[in-house]
């Protein structure tokens, strides 16, 4: 049959052979080890109602002999909505509120059944602090695992495998910890900096030898979907967690969720909302928020505004055109802290641009910025203007960084992306930042935030902020 070709995939890890078995058990029982908070998740709720009965039996001198029943309902509610589940712990503490609430619904309409026999007050209090308790024990679970790095080994292309650890070691909380990589044939280590084990049917075998908690599979041409499958099968006989990279990059979960087709399973990726009632209610919100602060910051503007005139020439207030909302010009407002002319010396100082991408010109020590403006920038007083485009409409509280033409003109397709929403007084640019970063990096970031807005992030973005004005990082 010399012209028939079979197709066989390459098995990434059979089920653990006799040489491992052993080092399988030892290797298991150490990972089992480590994720005892989690699986001692029940007993820790029986407890937190138990110690809520206790105190509520010496408070009241008594609780009733349904209450009794209370850690069995409680721990049954937790455990159908998923509390147990592996996953992050802000999932499982909504869950937790989730179980309190149904636990609140259920005593209500047995209040409304039964009648006196249900104390409704006391049965509210009493799961008002069983979900404070219940979640209290997840949060302290999950800041002492998230100050133990993961030890990780990646398995993939080398591309793909280069990719996800750039990403890992740029990650702020460094959860995990990478310790090898597993290529599919010997090659040189590709500069990874970490040991390198060449051929998938060693994945298991390089994970214990690493002492890995976790292994990361990042899908290929020589990663097909029956050695993924087989991977699972050899890691879950070695205690060892599996994770499937997607290639999505800066998608928040609330966006993605699995779905099937067929044999098959997909995440689907809902887009940001544009338009709807959270929209309106950010519109409304910022706008009301921004007439409010305009008026109580009036005094401080007019004092800043006579200081700005006196320490050098030229009118207080700098406008400028940005580009808005879909590529439309607008004039931006700011309390000048340059000399006058300043835009007329931009070219003689292009050579000292601390922005190396030539998108953007940042210079930390700029000549054109007078002493007072100094101040101002490092304060961001300078920005409070804006205040004015946010009441137009022409921008948001939070948003892009507004955009100069000259910068729009030199767009690719990534960056335009930035022109679909209004571009805002602060963002993720500002608290993450702000003149400290690249162009590269203040674009991903305008980017995550078009793509994953919601009203919970402008506030979150808001709240850091003052953090970051009173930081001053990045400013200048």
């Amino acid at each position: 049959m010399g012209g028939q070709h079979v197709a066989t995939s390459t098995p990434i890890s059979t089920p653990v052979g006799p040489g491992l078995t052993d080092q399988v058990r030892r290797q298991g029982a150490r990972l089992r080890s480590g994720s005892a908070v989690r699986r001692l998740g029940p007993a820790l709720d029986v407890v937190a109602v138990l110690v809520v009965l206790t105190v509520e039996h010496e408070r009241s001198g008594g609780v009733p002999v349904w209450a009794w029943s209370l850690p069995v309902i409680w721990t049954g509610l937790l455990l159908c909505a998923g509390a147990y589940r592996a996953g992050p712990e802000a999932a499982a503490v909504r869950t937790v509120g989730a179980g309190g609430a149904q636990l609140a619904v259920g005593a209500a309409v047995s209040a409304a059944v039964v009648g006196p026999a249900v104390d409704l007050r006391r049965l509210l209090l009493l799961t008002a602090a069983m979900v404070v308790l219940s979640a209290s024990h997840r949060v302290v679970g999950g800041l002492w695992r998230s100050s133990r790095p993961v030890p990780v080994v990646l398995a993939g292309e080398p591309d793909e495998v280069g990719r996800v650890l750039v990403e890992l070691h740029a990650a702020t909380d460094r959860r995990w910890d990478v310790v090898g990589v597993v290529l599919p044939t010997a090659e040189p280590d590709g500069g990874f900096g970490v040991p390198v084990t060449s051929g998938f049917e060693r994945l298991t075998a390089a994970a214990l030898d690493s002492g890995a908690a976790t292994v990361v599979l990042a899908p290929g041409g020589r990663l097909d979907p029956a050695c993924l499958r087989r991977s699972a099968w050899a890691l879950e006989s070695a205690g060892i967690d599996l994770y499937v990279g997607t290639g999505l990059l800066d998608v928040s979960p609330s966006r993605a969720s699995l779905v099937r087709a067929g044999g098959l399973r997909m995440l689907h990726v809902r887009p940001a909302p544009s338009r709807g009632p959270s929209r309106w209610a950010k519109e409304v919100v910022e706008r009301l928020t921004a007439s409010v602060v305009l008026l109580l910051a009036l005094p401080l503007l007019v004092a800043v505004g006579v200081a700005v005139r006196r320490g050098s020439p030229g009118p207080a207030v700098y406008r400028q055109v940005r580009v808005g909302r879909d590529g439309r010009p607008f004039v931006m407002l700011k309390l000048r802290t340059m000399t006058q002319g300043a835009d007329t010396r931009l070219a003689a100082l292009a050579a000292t641009n601390d922005c190396g991408d030539g998108v953007l010109f940042k210079m930390r020590s700029d000549p054109r910025v007078t002493p007072l403006g100094a101040r101002l920038r490092r304060y961001s007083v300078d920005e409070l203007p804006q205040l004015v485009n946010v009441l137009r409409g022409e921008m948001s509280l939070v948003g892009p960084r507004p955009a100069l033409p000259s910068e729009v003109s030199a767009y690719d397709v990534d960056p335009t992306r930035r022109l679909a929403v209004k571009p805002g007084l602060t963002g993720l640019w500002q608290v993450s930042g702000r003149s400290d970063l690249s162009w590269d990096q203040t674009v991903r970031l305008d980017l995550a935030y078009v793509d994953n807005w919601s009203l919970g992030l402008d506030v979150t973005i808001l709240c850091r902020t003052v953090r970051a004005v009173l930081g001053h990082r990045g400013a200048y």
